[in-house]
């Protein structure tokens, strides 16, 4: 079976929308924006396709995380892997957010995503594709597994086939740098219309 590995591109999108006491105090009071947002996380990505129970490809590269296009009580997660002249994989997701957690829930059941107790799960079904998440979100570190069953031919992944991917990033904390020198960038992305253009950062 024939596939264009220098092709790579998937972009995933769904916008549904003492001292010591005083500082745990502090932190206490912050929302999930100002926990989590800012300064991006960095660090390494993984993609793996698999093919008849086995794997038969692997992309590696830098993965990043970050919180954009806040509002009082929303924001816009992006997972971005970037493997260089073979393409980028890219998921993003809006949800509404209180002090310590992040939802993203629709009528449907089987079509959500959520960090709860620093700990993230998610799943989306549709005619294309059935995706979960599963991972963990720290004020430090940040890790994902995203997980891709497709059920119909996108690019260099069969019907049938599946990918994993893999996120494991962290960030040094700076009270000066508050993740707006990022530039942002025009980047394909899809959705269950088509593949539209959207903006991500670049930091």
């Amino acid at each position: 079976m024939k596939t264009t590995h220098s092709a790579l591109l998937m972009v995933f999108i769904l916008l549904l929308t003492g001292c010591a006491k005083e500082n745990n105090e502090q932190e206490a009071n912050q929302n999930f924006n100002e926990t989590y947002g800012g300064t991006p996380f960095k660090g390494t990505a993984t993609g793996i396709r698999s093919q008849n129970g086995a794997d038969d490809y692997t992309w590696k590269g830098e993965g990043r995380i970050a919180l954009i296009e806040a509002t009082a009580d929303s924001v816009s997660m992006v997972f971005m892997a970037d493997f260089g002249d073979l393409g980028e994989m890219n998921f993003k997701v809006r949800g509404k957010y209180d002090r310590s957690t992040y939802r993203m829930d629709t009528t449907d059941p089987s079509i959500f995503f959520r960090i709860i107790d620093e700990n993230i799960l998610g799943a989306i079904k549709n005619t294309q594709q059935e995706m979960s998440f599963e991972g963990g979100l720290k004020k430090v570190t940040a890790s994902m597994i995203m997980r891709v069953n497709f059920k119909e031919e996108n690019g260099p992944f069969p019907k049938g086939s599946s990918l994993k991917l893999t996120f494991d990033t962290r960030r040094t904390i700076d009270d000066g740098d508050d993740g707006e020198g990022c530039k942002m960038r025009l980047v394909p992305i899809w959705s269950p219309s088509g593949v539209t253009m959207g903006m991500v950062p670049d930091c």
